[in-house]
């Protein structure tokens, strides 16, 4: 990608005006939509209570927006390659503040219910839009820098999520309760679709036709993989639920030869088969999968434990998963420099290791406090340490990735990566559920500290099991990369 060679010269690792700007919006948007993923998460009670909401719809608010987020990534990504990123980016953007004015008014558990799932939808025509402009607006030598700030962003709005739903739901605005918490975004909303006309670069787009046959089946199968894995064990793993896991491998097969069959004719697939000729990118999106299937679970599993087993509120719980964030904040500000002087791969295994210890850890310090006395902060080191790992893993990642992508298929890859991590989330979420809530079928009320420090620690084996995955898959990706550069020049 061309820019203006002379400033970017000059001094190489300053954002130019339009990429500052271009920048700064669109990490204002991933904050937003990353904040809403988790915000929820220490509003449980306070739904419950002022919804008359049993655990399952509760549950369903949190599953709904990410299982309609997930499902529709890859088309939402594909939609800015074809028809403009600042066209999608302003319909996203749109859709998503009038969704949040929707949960901010849902007088029942199915309204809100459905608010969540639009606001989901929304995040998933939003989000690949983010993450495509970085790749296009800024230029190479910078992008890194871009990369390792939108990490930040990840970090401070999965924890910062929690802090503004406990700040609001305890001062109580305008005696609305939770409501503040969906409805904080409408302000947001409006900055973003003013100032996107001017700040989000023109891209027309290759306009051609969606590949409507390719997106209805991968939407099928994320369904077929999502649904069963979000709401199966609250449902007692019902009959259904395993079919539809079942009917997900034939719906790849189907998908996958669509896709070729497209390519073949000369046709835009939703997802470039040649895309899967790289090894880097099938390793990346398997260490997606495996990689966030630690990090999001822990966050909901130990807020639960804090709120029911211990009677934390909204405010506490947040306050005491902060110094993740701390660790990640830190790590991901500095990235690009430690990219810079040790190579990706290398500094993404380092982060997955970190985030073993610090995990292993973790185990330790619920291990050595039976009473749950101040265990904010005995968590807080260990929470840190995992945390620096974090930061070390986020924007180098997807820096790495994709670096390798043409223009064209950005929108798609960030889309596909972006799946792969909800992905991972939810079945990181049903896994570690399984080893969280074995044998129980009663409401979460009736669990004490001692039973959930327990199920935490259970859970933490899995956490620490997925890191180990997840290091072991980047080496094999530097054992790739070291291949690809001793390799003969193309």
């Amino acid at each position: 990608m061309s820019g203006p060679v002379t400033s970017a010269a000059q001094v190489p690792h300053r954002f130019l005006p339009a990429e500052r700007r271009a920048t700064a919006l669109v990490l204002g948007a991933a904050f937003m939509l990353l904040a809403d993923t988790s915000i929820v998460n220490v509003a449980m009670p306070s739904l419950q209570r002022d919804l008359g909401a049993g655990v399952p719809e509760v549950q369903l608010v949190v599953a709904g927006y990410v299982v309609a987020y997930a499902v529709m990534l890859i088309t939402g990504g594909r939609l800015g390659d074809l028809y403009g990123r600042r066209r999608m980016f302003v319909i996203g953007a749109v859709s998503f503040t009038l969704a949040s004015l929707a949960c901010g008014l849902a007088q029942g558990p199915g309204e809100l219910i459905a608010a969540r799932v639009w606001q989901g939808l929304s995040a998933s025509v939003l989000y690949p839009q983010i993450i495509a402009t970085l790749r296009i607006v800024v230029s190479a030598e910078r992008r890194g820098r871009a990369f390792a700030l939108l990490g930040a962003v990840v970090s401070c709005a999965t924890i910062a999520g929690p802090i503004i739903a406990g700040l609001l739901i305890s001062a109580d605005v305008a005696g609305l309760g939770w409501r503040p918490i969906f409805l904080i975004n409408i302000p947001v909303g409006i900055v973003l679709i003013a100032l996107a006309p001017r700040m989000v670069p023109a891209h027309k787009g290759l306009r051609l036709r969606l590949d409507h046959a390719g997106s209805l089946t991968v939407v099928l199968l994320l369904v077929a993989l999502l649904v069963p894995l979000t709401i199966g064990r609250d449902q007692g793993w019902p009959l259904w639920g395993w079919l539809l896991l079942l009917c997900a491998p034939a719906l790849l097969v189907v998908f996958l030869r669509l896709e070729s069959a497209l390519e073949r004719r000369g046709k835009f697939p939703l997802l470039r088969p040649g895309l899967w000729a790289d090894p880097a990118f099938r390793l990346a999106l398997a260490l997606y999968l495996v990689y966030f299937s630690a990090v999001v679970p822990f966050f909901l599993y130990f807020s639960i434990t804090l709120q029911y087993g211990l009677g934390y509120g909204a405010l506490a719980t947040a306050a005491a998963m902060a110094p993740y964030a701390v660790g990640s904040t830190v790590t991901s500000l500095w990235s690009a420099r430690v990219v810079s002087r040790f190579g990706a791969p290398r500094t993404i295994l380092v982060g997955c290791g970190v985030c073993v210890v610090g995990s292993a850890l973790m185990i330790a310090t619920l291990a050595l406090n039976g009473s749950g006395r101040n265990i904010g902060w005995a968590m807080a080191p260990t929470m840190v340490c995992t945390g620096l790992g974090l930061g070390l893993v986020l924007g180098p990642l997807l820096n790495f990735v994709m670096a390798r992508v043409r223009d064209d298929d950005s929108g798609a890859v960030s889309g596909a990566l972006s799946t792969a991590q909800q992905l991972g989330s939810s079945l990181g979420v049903a896994v570690i559920g399984l080893a969280f809530f074995r044998g129980f079928h009663g409401q979460l009320t009736d669990l004490d500290y001692a039973a959930l420090r327990t199920d935490m620690m259970l859970g933490l084996v899995v956490v620490v099991t997925a890191f180990a995955l997840a290091s072991a898959l980047v080496w094999l990706i530097a054992r790739r990369s070291g291949a690809d550069r001793n390799g003969p020049a193309s």
